[in-house]
């Protein structure tokens, strides 16, 4: 099994866009349809705004929101306007576009983005307006930004081609300045393959913008499809003024294809930030105790966070290794994109990178990853186990043992396996056997696994009789028979070192499934489910799979533990126990193939009686 390929953004074309796009195409109506005025209309009253213009890009959307500033205020060449030092080059490209001088300021060093205390020093009397941007899905520090630029009359676009459905103060992005550019390309928030908005509350920049992205065509041309309800007088003044341009302007315009997506996607945009939330703060969880390298991504206090995508940047040492790493097993990454080390802007502007110091650090230690709707418990749990793989062989990392315990039942479930399993995670991997043949025994050593013969694959009774010796503290029991996916093993260990005692791999937690190899049909496995809800109900547990043998267990909770019985009903009875116990028990979902054979039903045949006799026992025992 290859590791999986998370990448740094989603695309979900659902049947209602798939719908919305054909409806467009049968309405044989490209472009300044239906579509595109209901989706203005309504991204620019979710950004709590007038108006709502839609072009073909983030660039666009800032190009002409910073050209109709330049046009109707009669700005001169050379003017300036200050931009961050940490933003994508579209930022700065669209000042010197303009004719305009591109002023940097740098950095805070928590959030990344513009600092409101080294404004003011970089304001002459040839500045006009401020670009700061709303980085990763959130808004900048606005109040003071804003502050400043009234109090030397000075303009306010936000770009904020990554942050959507955020606020600041209860404000949201695209309304908080003059104009507001977004971006609907690939990766972003909102995908519509190609796109970008303004919002604004101003109608005389909204006219302007409107006439730029059209070759600067007189606005009143979009008015054309609205002459049923015109007097004649307005319609003589239409037809007279439809083919009049009024600016040097450009072909910024998009279809009702991409509107359709756009609409389709903004129904579903408060599900869409939710799950991008409920993810970051699952990462920040799961890579918490990595504070030491890692500066993790913080809301700041009063915003809203969109998390288009998520911000990591190494304390104290660069980010190459890392990056790497995570590129190498599928994990991708970005740089954060600081402007200060563009060989372009070296040498047309000579801006130097020592000027600007939390940006080098930026530039040096700082990368992201993915937090999108699409990525699953699964994807999450990858991820930070690739991290935790990382930084594990460095010195200061405390951490107890691990030791991975193989039931070596199948060599050909052995070498997949072995393809998957972060061995470099523990300390010792133990594969215990029956009979394995000279070249499966080879394969398995050469990996730097311990071979142990037995008469008996239970390696949960080998340990507790003490027949296999195990010093490490985090236990992992693998059964390498085809049935268990590999790929929970890293999952398994990693979830107990979060200080759980117990980690169970789930097959009917949410994520979890029993299937037929060859059939792909899912089992109901009613034994099982019964089994867990008559010890749930007994024990005043919520554990929804009490059989299952992939699991994770702290040594020292094992050692006054004595689990009679075979393997089926061991881990029955040891989940019970945990219960009974008091145990910090977690569980992660998982999915267990399952050969279409006759011994699959016989087990659940003879193991009826035996479970119930555990669950009797157990219970006597309990209430004494």
């Amino acid at each position: 099994m290859k590791p999986p390929v998370i990448g740094v953004g989603t695309l979900n074309i659902s049947p209602r866009a798939k719908a919305l796009v054909m409806e467009a195409l049968n309405n044989n109506r490209l472009s300044y349809g239906p579509m595109m005025q209901r989706l203005e209309s309504e991204f620019a009253s979710l950004h709590h705004c007038r108006f709502g213009i839609m072009s073909n890009s983030g660039t666009s959307a800032l190009q002409i929101a910073l050209q109709a500033m330049k046009e109707l205020h009669g700005w001169a060449d050379g003017d300036e306007v200050i931009v961050p030092a940490v933003t994508f080059v579209a930022t700065a490209n669209i000042v010197l576009h303009n004719q305009l001088m591109p002023v940097l300021v740098d950095v805070d060093p928590h959030y990344y983005e513009l600092d409101p205390s080294q404004l003011e020093a970089k304001i002459t009397p040839r500045t006009r307006a401020i670009i700061p941007v709303h980085l990763f899905g959130q808004p900048a520090d606005m109040g003071p930004i804003c502050a400043i630029a009234s109090r030397y009359n000075l303009k306010v676009i936000e770009d904020s081609a990554e942050t959507m459905f955020a606020s600041y103060q209860n404000r949201r992005v695209g309304s908080l300045g003059d104009i507001g550019c977004f971006s609907t390309y690939v990766a972003h928030i909102l995908v519509t393959g190609v796109g970008g908005f303004n919002t604004t509350n101003d109608p005389e920049y909204a006219v302007r913008m409107r006439s730029l992205m059209n070759h600067g065509r007189d606005s009143i041309y979009i008015s054309i499809d609205d002459d049923k309800d015109k007097s004649d007088e307005e319609l003589k003044m239409i037809v007279a003024r439809r083919f009049s341009f009024v600016s040097v302007g450009h072909s910024f315009r998009v279809t009702e294809m991409e509107a359709a997506l756009g609409l389709a996607q903004l129904e579903e945009s408060e599900a869409m930030i939710a799950a991008r939330r409920a993810n970051a703060r699952l990462l920040i969880q799961k890579l918490a105790h990595l504070d030491g390298y890692l500066q993790l991504p913080k809301t700041r206090p009063g915003n809203e966070h969109s998390f288009m995508m998520f911000p990591i940047v190494l304390r104290d040492e660069p980010k190459t290794e890392l990056v790497n790493f995570l590129e190498q097993n599928g994990v991708e990454t970005r740089d954060m994109l600081p402007l200060t080390n563009q060989p372009v802007y070296h040498h047309l502007l000579n801006w130097c990178e020592d000027q600007y110091p939390v940006a080098k650090w930026v530039n040096q230690n700082g990368f992201y990853i993915a937090s999108h709707q699409g990525l699953t418990e699964f994807d999450l749990d990858y991820m930070a186990e690739l991290f935790e793989r990382f930084f594990r062989q460095r010195p200061s990392a405390p951490r107890a043992g691990a030791c991975l315990v193989i039931a070596a039942v199948r060599p050909a479930s052995i070498e997949q396996a072995l393809e998957v399993i972060p061995l470099d995670l523990f300390d010792r991997v133990v594969a215990v056997h029956h009979d394995l043949n000279n070249e499966a025994k080879a394969f398995i050593e050469k990996h730097g696994i311990e071979l142990i013969q037995s008469n008996t694959l239970d390696t949960l009774d080998l340990l507790l009789t003490g027949r296999l010796e195990i010093t490490q503290e985090n236990l992992i029991f693998f059964t390498a028979d085809g049935r268990h996916n590999p790929s929970d093993v890293g999952r398994l260990l990693l979830n107990l070192e979060r200080g759980n005692d117990m980690v169970v791999a789930s097959r009917f937690t949410v994520g979890g499934e029993r299937r037929n190899l060859q059939q792909m049909s899912r089992y109901r496995s009613v034994g099982n489910r019964v089994f867990s809800l008559l010890a749930n109900l007994l024990f005043y547990g919520n554990l929804t799979d009490y059989f299952s043998d992939l699991r994770a267990i702290k040594r020292s909770k094992l050692a006054s533990l004595t689990l009679p019985g075979y393997t089926l009903t061991r881990y029955y009875r040891l989940s019970i126990r945990a219960l009974k116990d008091g145990w910090r028990v977690a569980e992660i979902p998982t999915v267990e193939f399952l050969k279409p054979d006759f011994s699959t039903y016989l087990q659940v045949a003879t193991s009826i009686f035996p479970a119930l006799g555990v669950l009797m026992s157990e219970w006597f025992n309990f209430k004494k």
